[in-house]
């Protein structure tokens, strides 16, 4: 396991264009996100009463806040924008993991050093399929949660107390998405395998080979996860503290750090599969 993350952060080092590409993509979301909380929750939440406004004027905000979220045409058209935008998303991602992926399966066998554009004309296709059927999976549960988690969210607006019952229901369902994105991770690392090993033979070889080798993968997981942490909780303690030009540089590292650690995990995992491949 330790072998396996080693020689994942060389792959990684090897691959910095990829970072980089990464980095801006995730750039670009983090600015959308923000300028959606700026322009829809902001200007709610200076709606927010005055503490000596009496408790009669937040009930009435709560209320007209509860109102709001199903009736008022603007929040409306915040979901619509939310969702054409996280299809965009899903459009692109598999895009990056395309090249990213074709990149690690074939750095050794290609004169061109990191052919990540031939990757994504190689195996857009089942890469594009498998993030479809990875999204599908995760938003199945949605179905049965979200009446619940929506009841329990409007119930916590008049006391948090009350939001406690949902939280059984999302570390269920976080739980439930890590398993389908490790399972699928090693799906796609069979589907990009070069010919003679890809294809849907190698899809289920690498969903078999993560069955079998799941306590590798949880390690895995767990010292990446822990390194991540470790490194979030640095960042956050710093910006406590640290304010002016300072607090501002690490507040733009942090989201490449966190780029770099996706790809390293990414690596770390395949790594492990091609050790497995090889010798099954």
């Amino acid at each position: 396991m330790k072998a396996k993350i080693r020689e994942g952060w060389f792959l990684v080092r090897q691959h910095m264009f990829i970072l980089a590409l990464l980095f801006l993509y995730q750039l670009v979301w983090g600015y959308f996100i923000y300028k959606m909380v700026q322009s829809a929750v902001i200007p709610l939440l200076l709606r927010y009463p005055d503490p000596d406004a009496g408790e009669l004027s937040t009930i009435l905000f709560k209320m007209e806040s509860q109102l709001s979220l199903s009736t008022h045409p603007e929040v409306h058209r915040y979901l619509w924008i939310l969702g054409a935008m996280l299809l965009l998303r899903m459009l692109i991602t598999p895009l990056i993991q395309a090249g990213l992926l074709y990149s690690l399966q074939h750095f050794n066998h290609t004169e061109e050093r990191i052919p990540f554009v031939r990757g994504i004309k190689a195996v857009w296709k089942p890469m594009m399929l498998l993030h479809f059927i990875k999204t599908l999976l995760l938003l199945l549960p949605a179905y049965w949660l979200i009446p619940k988690l929506y009841s329990i969210f409007l119930d916590g607006f008049h006391s948090l107390q009350l939001l406690l019952p949902g939280i059984p229901y999302v570390a269920g369902w976080i739980v439930y998405g890590w398993i389908i994105h490790h399972a699928l991770l090693y799906m796609q690392f069979g589907a990009t395998a070069p010919e003679d090993q890809g294809g849907v033979k190698g899809t289920f070889i690498g969903l078999l080979l993560a069955l079998r080798h799941i306590i590798s993968l949880i390690g895995i997981a767990v010292v990446l996860g822990g390194i991540h942490l470790l490194i979030f909780g640095a960042f956050t303690s710093a910006s406590w503290f640290l304010t002016g030009l300072m607090g501002l540089i690490l507040q733009q590292t942090y989201p490449l750090a966190r780029c770099l650690l996706e790809i390293w995990k990414i690596c770390a995992h395949f790594r492990l599969w091609q050790s497995k491949s090889s010798k099954g």
